[in-house]
């Protein structure tokens, strides 16, 4: 039983170790993948206080890499990485094509428009939000929120611990 005890402890020390704690996962280029990914992240982010704010981030980013870029078509696809400390980094990558994602302005223009704020709602979301790439090569759109509590460990991977 000690034995066990020390195991646990030093799987525990391990997961929990100075260095962020990472994932990466590509997605196909389809609507319905947006809650998944959505899904994904909030399990990681469960018990830090922020996970509805992650989980909005995660789908306005992940569906606007399906609208407005060559990731909604065939055979498309999006990546997500996701990095968990005192701050929650979370990237989408796209395949580009289309125009360079932008925050709007707050300020109404002489057209009222119906949509274009989501990176908006983003970077008030977001302590931090920035794009990376290219149209030929692709976006990537991230944002970084600072969570509530320290990280633990991540609910699957405590799970596993448990048996």
């Amino acid at each position: 039983m000690e034995k066990l005890s020390r195991s646990r402890a030093s799987a525990l020390a391990w997961m929990s170790g100075a260095e962020p704690m990472r994932w990466r996962r590509a997605y196909p280029g389809r609507a319905d993948q947006v809650h998944v990914a959505r899904n994904f992240v909030t399990a990681l982010c469960e018990g830090t206080g922020r996970e509805a704010d992650v989980a909005a981030v995660v789908s306005e980013l992940a569906a606007n890499a399906i609208r407005h870029s060559r990731s909604g078509g065939e055979p498309g696809w999006f990546g997500m990485e996701v990095m968990l400390d005192e701050i929650a980094y979370v990237g989408v990558t796209d395949l580009g094509g289309g125009c360079v994602p932008t925050i709007r302005s707050e300020t109404p223009n002489c057209e009222p428009r119906v949509s274009g704020y989501g990176l908006l709602t983003v970077s008030k979301l977001a302590s931090a939000i920035g794009v990376y790439g290219s149209p030929t090569d692709g976006f990537t759109v991230w944002a970084e929120l600072a969570l509530c509590r320290p990280i633990q460990a991540a609910p699957q991977q405590s799970r596993l611990l448990a048996s």
